[in-house]
């Protein structure tokens, strides 16, 4: 008994030395920064990722770099960015060209101002786009909010909170009903899949604070009430299905009104309702919170950085995710940092997630360190992409086009916890239509980040007449992503849709009445859908014949989603 007793200690303390031995300072030769922004992206398009980095480096100017990433070594390209200090920054592709622009906003040497500069083969030329300026501590964002298959813009700060749309590169403010914060984080999220991007924010309305999820419904956005998350500000957030039941969950950092650093998680129940799961992460603010799977099990992990209780207390902390709404510090040897950012990604190509961190240290100087994960696929086990996903279609109702596809698979991240990412184009291999921001050619993201249709497997998306090229692939939670499936093509000519029959199944009658009748050869799982893309009705593969009473059901358009485990096929029903 002594002996297995020693012998467990033994291993407790070696797991515990392995894991505070697991991310290893890395000379990246980057600046230091505080009050800082930092964000990953491959911008040169050369299969390995480089790193936009903005702050106040204590003396001299301000600093807006890019460093070119070459095997590992970084080199500051001196890509004439404006300096900016107190900052928010992010890559996107909201030109649909295949390279990743950038969205920031800051504080300058003269004032403030928000910033798109846009890559045009590796120069970045700044765009006088007549953004709104939103001063220091404010927050921007990138996401196709309308379906139109550009990226819009997110954006808070200076008591205030906008959506602009992006219109072929003019960007109008749509006057979203949204909260006047400032001192604030804001991000997208499609919490609820109905198939369109909702919002969440938080920061300080004027000394009363709050924290909210704004559900998108045509382009209105409503506030969720019943969501109920802790008002916060001076912290961050970030959406990810931590629980892998499909939906998307919230990890939050901030000050709450007592001035206290918090940490939360708020996982989705569904109905609009979230549950927090008080996990016993350390409360921070003035940092940053991201999800992430460093060790290649298939489960998210955190990033936590920021200002802790206490006076002066600051941290940056990695906790392992043991399941069950369980996390372990793994007192990764990770200098603690305010007022700056942290990021996960692979800037090595080895297969697992190593951390960029900038900010203010406990000595009030500015850093920035690049850490280099030599645990990940090192120690517990190499990741393999997911599968390319299979059973490619999709259905066509005029202008409006629902493409679909079956579930991949990973060999750690459950098939749930799987995101997929859409690319559209004119031509065979281009994406200028709905840009995936992966290489179409290999499927290597240029961003650490999920797939643009999150856990969905279906899609809509609203097109003009013409010749179109699509695929899909999958992301897993380290970001690793399979190649695209193989590609398929369609055409619009505003003649409506084509019925194509499935060889063994029938769906009758449409224009329907009182009663839809499902039959076919196998078991197929049936979904109802809304022309928003909301799910009415589901039922599971577990029957030959599948019955729907129809006649409480309002009169007009439904979407059917027919899965037969070969292939997704889509149905327009008219319910008179």
């Amino acid at each position: 008994m002594f002996k297995q007793l020693k012998l467990s200690g033994l291993m407790v303390l070696m797991t515990i030395t392995a894991f505070s031995q697991g991310f290893l300072p890395a000379d990246a030769g980057m600046v230091d920064v505080g009050r800082s922004s930092v964000a990953w992206g491959d911008y040169d398009n050369d299969g390995d990722l480089d790193v936009l980095l903005t702050g106040d480096h204590g003396t001299g100017p301000y600093v807006a770099s890019i460093y070119r990433n070459d095997a590992g070594e970084f080199t500051n390209i001196n890509a004439g960015l404006a300096g900016i200090y107190n900052s928010s920054v992010a890559w996107g592709d909201y030109d649909n060209d295949g390279d990743l622009d950038i969205l920031a906003c800051g504080r300058n040497i003269n004032n403030s101002k928000t910033y798109i500069y846009q890559n045009n083969n590796g120069v970045f030329v700044q765009k006088e786009a007549g953004l709104p300026v939103i001063g220091s501590d404010g927050a921007v964002a990138w996401g196709d909010y309308d379906g139109d298959n550009d990226l819009d813009i997110l954006i808070a700060g200076a008591f205030s909170c906008r959506i602009l749309n992006n219109n072929t590169g003019v960007f109008t403010d749509i006057n979203a009903v949204l909260p006047a914060v400032s001192n604030c984080w804001v991000n997208w999220g499609d919490f609820d899949n109905d198939g369109d991007l909702d919002v969440f924010v938080m920061g300080d309305l004027g000394g009363i604070l709050m924290s909210a999820i704004y559900r998108n419904s045509g382009g209105i956005f409503s506030e969720v009430p019943q969501a109920a998350i802790t008002p916060l500000a001076g912290g961050s957030s970030s959406w990810c299905d931590f629980d892998h039941d499909r939906d998307l969950d919230l990890l939050i950092t901030g000050f709450n009104e007592y001035l206290e650093p918090q940490t939360s998680i708020f996982r989705n129940l569904g109905n609009m309702v979230f549950e927090n799961v008080y996990p016993g992460l350390i409360g921070a603010s003035l940092g940053t919170a991201a999800w992430g799977d460093y060790d290649n099990d298939g489960n998210t992990d955190i990033l936590l950085t920021g200002q802790n209780a206490g006076c002066g207390t600051l941290s940056s902390i990695v906790y392992h995710n043991d399941g069950n709404t369980n996390f372990t510090d793994i007192n990764a040897p990770l200098d603690g940092a305010e007022r700056g950012s942290g990021a996960w990604g692979d800037f090595d190509n080895d297969g697992d997630l190593d951390i960029l961190i900038s900010g203010i240290t406990s000595a009030g100087t500015a850093k920035t360190r690049l850490y280099s994960n030599v645990l990940g696929s090192n120690t517990f086990c190499v990741n393999q992409p997911p599968s390319i996903p299979d059973g490619l279609s999709m259905y066509i109702d005029g202008y409006t086009v629902y493409p679909g596809w079956l579930d991949a698979a990973d060999d750690h991240t459950p098939a749930n916890g799987l995101t997929y990412n859409i690319r559209i184009g004119t031509s065979s291999g281009a994406q200028n239509i709905l840009s995936a921001m992966s290489n179409p050619a290999n499927g290597k993201r240029l961003l650490p980040q999920a797939g643009n249709t999150g856990n969905n497997t279906d899609w809509t998306v609203h097109l003009p007449d013409g010749t179109y090229y699509w695929s899909v692939q999958a992301i897993d939670h380290t970001f690793a992503a399979s190649a695209f499936a193989p590609e398929q093509q369609f055409t619009l000519l505003n003649v409506g849709e084509t019925e194509n029959e499935i060889a063994g199944i029938h769906v009758y009658p449409n224009p329907v009445c009182d009663k839809l009748l499902i039959t076919a050869n196998d078991p197929v799982a049936v979904e109802i859908i809304y022309s928003d893309g909301r799910v009415f009705k589901a039922s599971k593969p577990s029957s030959k014949t599948i019955s729907f009473d129809t006649k409480n059901w309002h009169s007009g358009v439904y979407i059917l989603k027919i899965n037969d485990r070969n292939q997704v096929v889509f149905r327009k029903i008219i319910k008179i």
